[in-house]
């Protein structure tokens, strides 16, 4: 008798495997969003970012005769919810009118070698653009008190040539974060454009620094306040006095700003203001 297209006692019927097969998938897309589920359901309330902002140095300027200004920069989070910690921040955005960067004409720090050496004392003087500080806790998915670790790292800011700048979390006897030493975060980018009268800084925060923190899965960061001073610096060209951040106008003596925060599972927000040039 002839076996073709007959199977063997105990062979497997192909439709039966391929069934068993996508209903193996399908239990594990459904952990997957149930993961990702548990992981926002801590941050169903909504993050206020009150006592963000912007302020600047004294200098209004014009495109003709640019005046260098330095400006301190705040970001301040926490959930509306006053039992419950801010939720991580994924995403933040900068739009400053009337300033423009003259970051071509200044040394460069490079990434992959702050990588190489877990630390950034490397890189020129020049390169440095901003520094300041972070305080932040850091715990599993709910943020609770038992697990909330304290987190008070520096922050540096490099130019990275090609309108990138290269953000690096450091430790140091007045930084300290929970046990965490520089370079077990990588560094992370931030870009710089103009459109129209506005400069935007666009910097998408990364896992490793909001949501597995250190690369370390299900390690999250909550944001209290961060505060770093961006430096007014000049060097010569063709013996011309160029500024790395420059004014070149201001509205009726004001400088309008703005800052959009993304958070997990909480929508785009945005602070707006203004601060006398």
């Amino acid at each position: 008798m002839s076996t073709v297209g007959r199977r063997s006692a105990g062979q497997p019927n192909p439709s039966q495997s391929k069934e068993r097969y996508l209903r193996g998938k399908l239990v594990v897309v459904i952990t997957a969003i149930a993961m990702l589920v548990f992981a926002t359901a801590a941050y169903a309330a909504v993050n206020s970012y009150t006592g963000s902002g912007l302020t600047f140095s004294k200098g209004v300027g014009t495109k003709a005769n640019p005046v260098g200004v330095s400006r301190i920069e705040t970001l301040a989070a926490k959930n509306v919810d006053p039992t419950k910690t801010a939720a991580p921040l994924t995403h933040v955005t900068f739009k400053i009118y009337g300033l423009v960067s003259n970051a071509k004409q200044f040394p460069t720090c490079s990434a992959t070698k702050i990588v190489q050496q877990k630390s950034d004392k490397f890189c020129p003087t020049k390169s440095k653009f901003a520094s300041g500080s972070t305080n932040a806790l850091l715990g599993n998915s709910t943020l609770s008190p038992a697990t909330r670790t304290p987190c008070h790292p520096g922050l540096d800011v490099f130019n990275g040539g090609g309108n990138k700048l290269v953000y690096f979390f450091f430790t140091d006897a007045q930084h300290q974060c929970g046990g965490l030493t520089t370079g077990v975060t990588p560094p992370y980018f931030g870009t710089v454009k103009q459109a129209g009268k506005n400069q935007i800084i666009d910097i998408p925060l990364p896992p490793s620094i909001s949501t597995r923190v250190a690369n370390q899965p299900g390690f999250y960061s909550s944001l209290i306040h961060q505060q770093l001073t961006w430096y007014k610096l000049s060097t010569k060209v063709k013996g011309k006095t160029v500024y790395n951040s420059a004014s070149v106008g201001c509205q009726k003596g004001k400088r309008p700003w703005s800052i959009t925060i993304t958070a997990l599972g909480d929508k785009a927000r945005t602070v707006s203001g203004s601060s006398p040039c």
